[in-house]
């Protein structure tokens, strides 16, 4: 900051005094003031029309700010023609949101001079843009054979990945790292591809195992996991052809569709009842979702089998799809004291304070067992102080030290005296949540 203010000084001096103008307007850069650099840069160009350096740098800083018809007014000045069609395909890409245009006048450029590494990197990044994998690799080749650098390695590697080349893609990778192995790139990618190559260790065991919907729903998990989406997808309609009612396809292929770019998270989450927001479900739970799956495949009215995929879905964080089978199960067993408590929990991870509070009292006239309303209410009590009701969230509290002492529902009444001006009170709860 103080730096700034020196310069910013020294500016204001300079001007004053009739000061070089290049000095002013190196300055004006060494601050990073875009805005006064673009006057100066104007300035310096009614006085010197023809200077290229000036008008690149000119035309770059319109680009930034971003002005999109300054910078196109400059272009025929400019005697670069790289630079012209790379500053072109940008005006294309965001001013116009023509990605396909942006990509012939690249290509175009490309064609005529494929020593312009500059368009060449350019193009490959729109490619990526685009999904164009197979011709993203192809531009990198040619860039990486003139000269290679971690960054285009890294580039190649992550469209070999996506184009289902993942021994290309984690050879691309090794050596990117052997190129620059302390990078902040290589450093940031390197879990991506060491999960690729976990998945692909994984792939090549499952070579071996009959063609059956689990197989088929367990390999699109782990090139979900590797990051080569598009055969995930393929994987998981084809699982999901032979059980249409898969929780576990239906996860898998919500995120694939939002990997490939044909979908999003929103639309997964209404049409779909998928969080793909939530972390990929570790293969522990998968395997006990697609458990479910297989019993209700062959036992459709398997209330006990949909209750416990209910659960393992509420633990993977898929609480739409979690409460589509709790209510199912519901809709003809209204008593099953199991599927009532998870309701009550999913309920809560869905922020549905009213129908936890239905699911509870329905508990409670059923007589559940102690443990089941004691949680119940220390639930309730939760929600409630999440929503800054304090006086019903320690009436909670209290029901639920009513039936059975826990250092939860001790903490939960602890918070409410506090929250409520009672410190005394809170102080005492306290210190019996902390008794073993």
């Amino acid at each position: 900051m103080r730096l700034q203010l020196v310069i910013f000084t020294l500016l204001a001096t300079l001007a004053a005094l009739g000061g070089d103008l290049a000095d002013q307007i190196a300055l004006a850069e060494e601050a990073h003031d875009t805005h006064a650099t673009i006057d100066l840069l104007r300035r310096w160009q009614d006085l010197h029309p023809e200077d290229q350096k000036a008008l690149h740098r000119l035309a770059s800083l319109w680009l930034v700010v971003p002005d999109f018809d300054r910078a196109a007014e400059l272009l025929p000045s400019i005697s670069d023609p790289g630079f012209v069609a790379r500053a072109n395909a940008d005006i294309a890409y965001r001013r116009d949101e023509s990605l396909p245009r942006a990509l012939d006048i690249l290509r175009a450029r490309w064609t005529e001079a494929p020593n312009d590494a500059a368009t060449g990197r350019q193009l490959a990044q729109d490619l990526l843009k685009a999904r164009l994998y197979g011709e993203q690799i192809q531009v990198l080749d040619a860039l990486i054979a003139a000269d290679a650098d971690a960054g285009l390695l890294l580039d190649r590697a992550n469209a070999m990945r996506a184009s289902d080349q993942p021994e290309g893609a984690l050879a691309d990778f090794r050596r990117a790292a052997s190129m620059d192995p302390d990078g902040q790139r290589v450093q940031n990618e390197r879990p991506g591809f060491e999960r690729l190559q976990v998945a692909v260790d994984k792939l090549n065991l499952m070579t071996r195992l009959p063609a059956a919907p689990p197989v088929d729903l367990q390999r699109a998990y782990w090139l979900l996991s590797g990051g080569m989406d598009a055969r995930a997808l393929e994987s998981a309609r084809k699982g999901l052809a032979s059980w249409p009612q898969s929780a576990a396809g239906k996860v898998l292929e919500a995120r694939a569709l939002v990997a490939t770019g044909q979908s999003d998270a929103a639309k997964a989450r209404t049409d779909l009842l998928v969080e793909v927001t939530a972390p990929l479900e570790v293969p522990e739970t998968l395997d006990r979702i697609l458990q479910a799956d297989a019993a209700l495949a062959s036992k459709p009215n398997d209330d006990s089998a949909r209750t416990d995929r209910a659960g393992w879905l509420t633990s993977a964080r898929q609480n739409l799809l979690a409460n589509a089978d709790i209510e199912a199960v519901l809709a003809t067993s209204p008593n099953d004291i199991p599927a009532l408590h998870l309701a009550v929990t999913i309920s809560r991870r869905l922020g549905n304070f009213a129908a936890a509070t239905a699911y509870a009292s329905r508990l409670e006239k059923l007589k559940a067992p102690r443990a089941v309303l004691c949680d119940v209410f220390t639930a309730l009590g939760e929600m409630a102080f999440e929503q800054s009701n304090f006086t019903l969230a320690l009436d909670f509290a209290n029901r639920s030290l009513g039936i059975a002492s826990t250092p939860f529902a001790w903490k939960l009444k602890a918070a409410c005296h506090s929250r409520l001006g009672q410190p005394n009170e809170a102080a005492d709860a306290a210190t019996k949540a902390g008794r073993p």
